[in-house]
């Protein structure tokens, strides 16, 4: 969706803490990351930075890990047992107000040392700055925000990116130009962010199929009508609904 940044694409150890390059052409001045501490939401190891045990930020908190419960609630309500007991396995990070914006999903070791950021948020789904989880405009756009986000880690860590059935379904939708031209929740016609790539594409339909798009096709009996081939590959990665 494009809210949101596509993937952040592509530890020595001291006091709990990681080290790692300013930058990918200095190795001096290490930075030091402060430890997250975890808490359990809706079943979710959720790990929480560390701006979060001020007292000043206290209500942020509360607000932020009852916006959170909501998502996962819907997820578990959503989806087979047998699937939210899968995505409960894949980790999400919250910070107050980390340099990063968007939320996204950090598959990469490798680029997050080299951007500067804790490479210890490799595999986790990001949520850079809390107020993002409480924005009624957020809320609005982006209802499945959170199940966006973790599709990306379960295409990643369960399915595989390279996954051929995905990647066939987001090329065979390419080349009948299914999502040349859509229609946006708002009105008009746009670009479906689902042309981006197969891992957007795998996200976007994850949208439509158990929740709500901010693209056409919005819901999943218009996703059947639309482009069946791709909603048979949902209910078969997905199940039934």
């Amino acid at each position: 969706m494009n809210f949101y940044l596509l993937l952040a694409i592509l530890s020595g150890c001291a006091c709990g803490q990681v080290k790692v390059p300013e930058s990918a052409s200095s190795k001096s001045q290490p930075v030091k990351f402060p430890d997250p501490f975890t808490q359990k939401v809706e079943g979710w190891t959720i790990e929480f930075g560390p701006e979060f045990k001020n007292s000043r930020n206290r209500s942020l908190f509360q607000k932020t890990k009852k916006a959170l419960a909501n998502h996962l609630q819907r997820i578990v309500y959503l989806l087979p047992p047998v699937k939210s007991k899968e995505l409960k396995n894949l980790i999400i990070r919250i910070d107050q107000q980390h340099k990063l914006n968007n939320m996204q999903y950090h598959p990469s070791r490798d680029w997050l040392a080299q951007n500067g950021h804790d490479p210890r948020l490799e595999k986790r789904v990001h949520i850079p700055r809390a107020e993002q989880l409480i924005d009624p405009a957020t809320w609005r756009k982006h209802p499945y925000v959170i199940l966006h986000e973790l599709a990306h880690s379960y295409h990643d860590q369960v399915l595989g990116f390279e996954n051929q059935e995905v990647i066939q379904a987001f090329q065979r939708a390419e080349k009948a130009g299914l999502y040349e031209r859509v229609l946006l929740f708002q009105g008009g016609m746009t670009r479906h962010y689902a042309r981006t790539n197969h891992k957007e594409f795998f996200a976007e339909m994850t949208e439509s199929y158990v929740g709500m798009n901010d693209f056409f096709p919005f819901v999943r009996a218009e996703l059947k009508e639309y482009d069946p081939e791709t909603f048979t590959l949902m209910k078969k990665i997905w199940g039934k609904l």
